[in-house]
């Protein structure tokens, strides 16, 4: 009777491990198949971290002249927000967020980059800064410093050419914009959010000024924006389970308006980024987040497979996806 009871066991055991391959098999190659397109021209980069921890990726970004990245995210646990060095051949190390009084820092941190002595991290109001040496010391904790105001809620942050440029996420009812970051642009498009672009100063890190120098008008759900330093410039949106999007545009036919954006009374550049100056969409797997652009290739940092969503432990969410431009 014993003998029999532990065969049973046996085989319910052997049908739920044989019944997970399966699931896990189905999620696997119904994803490669999904997204075919996508993965012949991509490869594998480097493990998204944390992803056991709680942590939630955001924020991806290089550092000029160095031979690391650094990522960013939240909590699902509530503990502080952290930012990750990654080195290849080496252990991903992070940093716990601060505020100035201790508390633990617990933001969203959609966005992340570097200028200088100082990292920008996205807030509610704009860019709060930390300092890169404090990041990069080891001692696993990394304190708020200042903050920069924006004229928009970021979902994400890009330094290029000395300028600062904050891009919002849209999404109706959950996460509204101003109406006045609506617009319909030349081409017809209902643009629902705005990237602003802010001169910064070398010496202090700030913007120069409290306007931006020019806005650009943007799609809804975006998450992350990299230039490729041939006139492009891609935007990266995504929402839930929902297709990814890698939109390219080419920034020398985008329609600009000298005058078409009103900050507080003061007219600055509205550049509509639109299906008009729009190259590509390249459809990739949900959750992507902030991008890398590198030598023809896209990075794409992946939020899928933490522990707040687990589904991508199943698919390819768990790595960076470096994918090859055209």
């Amino acid at each position: 009777m014993k003998n029999k009871i532990i065969k049973i066991v046996l085989c319910v055991l052997i049908g739920i491990i044989t019944l997970i391959l399966v699931v896990f098999a189905a999620f696997s190659v119904g994803e490669r198949i999904i997204f075919l397109d996508f993965y012949r021209n991509a490869e594998r980069y480097e493990k998204v971290p944390g992803i056991l921890d709680g942590y939630v990726a955001q924020g991806y970004t290089t550092v000029d002249g160095e031979d690391y990245r650094l990522a960013c995210g939240y909590m699902a646990n509530d503990r502080p927000s952290r930012i990750y060095v990654l080195k290849d051949g080496q252990a991903a190390v992070y940093a716990e967020m601060k505020k100035p009084d201790g508390s633990n820092y617990t933001g969203h941190t959609g966005g992340i980059d570097v200028y200088g002595e100082y990292v920008y991290i996205t807030a509610s109001t704009g860019c709060d800064l930390f300092l890169l040496d404090d990041v990069l010391d080891g001692d696993g904790i990394a304190t708020k410093v200042d903050a920069v105001k924006t004229i928009n809620d970021p979902a994400y942050c890009v330094i290029h050419d000395g300028m600062l440029y904050v891009g919002s996420f849209y999404h109706a009812g959950d996460y509204e914009t101003p109406s006045e970051h609506r617009i319909t642009t030349p081409a017809g498009d209902n643009n629902t959010a705005i990237l602003s672009a802010y001169r910064l100063d070398p010496q202090t890190g700030k913007p120069t000024s409290d306007i931006p120098d020019y806005v650009y008008s943007t799609t809804s759900f975006a998450q992350g924006m990299t230039f490729t330093g041939d006139g492009r410039m891609i935007i990266s949106t995504s929402y839930g389970l929902t297709k990814s999007h890698l939109y390219v545009y080419d920034l020398d036919s985008a329609n600009v308006e000298p005058t078409g954006f009103d900050v507080d009374g003061t007219s600055v550049p509205l550049i509509y980024l639109d299906s008009e100056c729009l190259l590509d969409d390249i459809i990739s797997p949900p959750m992507a987040e902030e991008i890398i652009y590198d030598d023809g290739v896209v990075y794409i940092m992946n939020e899928s497979a933490s522990n707040k969503y687990h589904f991508g432990k199943l698919t390819s969410g768990t790595h960076v996806y470096g994918y090859k431009l055209d």
